[in-house]
């Protein structure tokens, strides 16, 4: 039988050349976070989805959240934006706070939040128009008009997302004619495009090629500092590889939040020792 001292051994061997200590951004510190946590539940009905969690993800850095299916991760980022609101049945309990204003307070404007708050879902849902039209979608629905303006952005915007280098010479053909790796840098693109405060990846490269996660998590190198970013994955070592903080849920409980050199190196939870250690999941 493997002892706990073995497990923890063989999980650090097998976590310690993708988990990076990297610095924290300029202007922040560890307990910088942009979005709290205090007994925050979410329900279908009388059924706990996710249940009563509590923590701070940190300002302009990558949080991971992992667990097996059905623990509540997908939940939990759909209510960060308030996408509950659209289930019915769905309601909320605690409190949750960006930049200290209440997520789900009387006084939070829905549209406010959302532009605050881009998202990328798992599978690319790039709209059938232009690649650049996908892109200045969000600027023009908040107001932006100027053609000038709308150029910055596009450019601005896809050369963050790594695509402009691919796309600058066709930007007014159909967003669908790109491949399924660029069709998700676009919609981060378009979800950068409204300079939001934090960006939500619902399994954003599930559905890709080895090639095309490889220029994802890239990207996500080169987004850290600059935004918020919070990424579901079933990967493990993904969350290891891209995040600086990973948050592990079980049956919609909190298991562990912490940086990943502690979680993938030196977990307090057995539950999270055995999940990352491949045991159950």
């Amino acid at each position: 039988m493997v002892t706990r001292s073995e497990r923890r051994d063989a999980i650090s061997s097998q976590f310690q050349s993708l988990v990076k200590n990297r610095p924290t951004p300029d202007g922040t510190d560890d307990g910088d976070a942009i979005l709290e946590l205090d007994d925050f539940s979410v329900f279908y009905g009388d059924f706990p989805a996710v249940h009563r969690l509590r923590l701070g993800m940190p300002r302009r850095q990558i949080t991971a959240i992992i667990g097996p299916s059905g623990c509540g991760k997908s939940t939990l980022l759909n209510a960060i934006n308030r996408m509950t609101d659209l289930i019915p049945g769905a309601r909320v309990s605690g409190r949750m706070r960006l930049n200290g204003e209440e997520v789900y307070g009387n006084r939070m404007d829905v549209i406010w939040l959302r532009r605050r708050i881009g998202m990328v879902f798992q599978k690319p849902n790039p709209f059938p128009k232009s690649i650049y039209d996908n892109v200045a979608y969000g600027p023009r629905l908040h107001g932006k008009r100027d053609r000038d303006e709308l150029d910055t952005i596009v450019e601005r915007t896809l050369k963050e997302s790594a695509l402009w280098e691919e796309v600058q010479t066709r930007l007014h053909a159909n967003a669908m004619s790109l491949s399924g790796g660029q069709q998700q840098r676009l919609c981060i693109a378009r979800a950068l495009a409204i300079e939001p405060q934090m960006v939500l990846l619902d399994e954003p490269t599930s559905s890709l090629d080895p090639q095309s996660t490889a220029r994802i998590e890239a990207l996500l190198e080169e987004l850290r500092g600059h935004y918020t970013v919070i990424i579901v994955t079933h990967n493990m070592q993904q969350a290891a590889r891209v995040s600086d903080y990973t948050l592990f849920l079980y049956e919609g409980e909190q298991i562990e939040f912490a940086r990943n050199t502690q979680l993938f190196l030196n977990p307090q939870q057995e539950q999270t020792e055995e999940y990352i250690a491949g045991r159950f999941g």
